[in-house]
């Protein structure tokens, strides 16, 4: 029996895409579109914030730390994608992002920090199973905080 073909690059660049989808959707702040990103049962740890599971959760809780800012704009840095090379459906990523932004009491806000994914195809279109994020940086007003790359990260292959 053959291995299906695989298409490396469309692979790669749907996962792109999906990050850019949620990029998009965080700065119009859509939740219903970013929840969408997600698989039914996803996780989405925001260390300091909370854990929501399930694409409801998620809609819910992407409003929730929204709702103190007048105005955000998530913007991708750099990343990197691994393929599974046995689990057509499965991949992992690494991304390094900042978002910056005004909240409602006047106060600026800028932040940077990295993604730890886990995507899975589902019905043939990438999503992310799980997402991890890791602050390196935030600033709020005059206040800043920085952490290092957390030392219990998951290894990217």
């Amino acid at each position: 029996m053959s291995t299906p073909h695989r298409d490396l690059i469309a692979d790669q660049l749907a996962l792109r895409d999906l990050l850019h989808r949620y990029a998009d959707a965080v700065t119009r702040r859509d939740s219903a579109e970013v929840a969408s990103l997600f698989t039914e049962d996803a996780e989405w740890l925001v260390g300091g914030y909370g854990q929501p599971s399930g694409q409801r959760e998620i809609a819910a809780f992407l409003d929730g730390l929204l709702e103190d800012w007048t105005t955000i704009v998530h913007a991708l840095l750099s990343g990197r994608v691994h393929l599974h090379p046995t689990e057509h459906d499965r991949a992992t990523g690494r991304w390094y992002i900042s978002e910056f932004g005004k909240r409602a009491d006047g106060s600026d806000v800028c932040f940077a920090g990295v993604y730890h994914d886990d995507y899975a195809r589902v019905g043939g279109l990438w999503r992310f199973a799980r997402r991890r994020y890791d602050s390196l940086f935030r600033r709020v007003g005059q206040e800043v905080t920085t952490s290092p790359f957390p030392s219990d990260a998951p290894p990217f292959h």
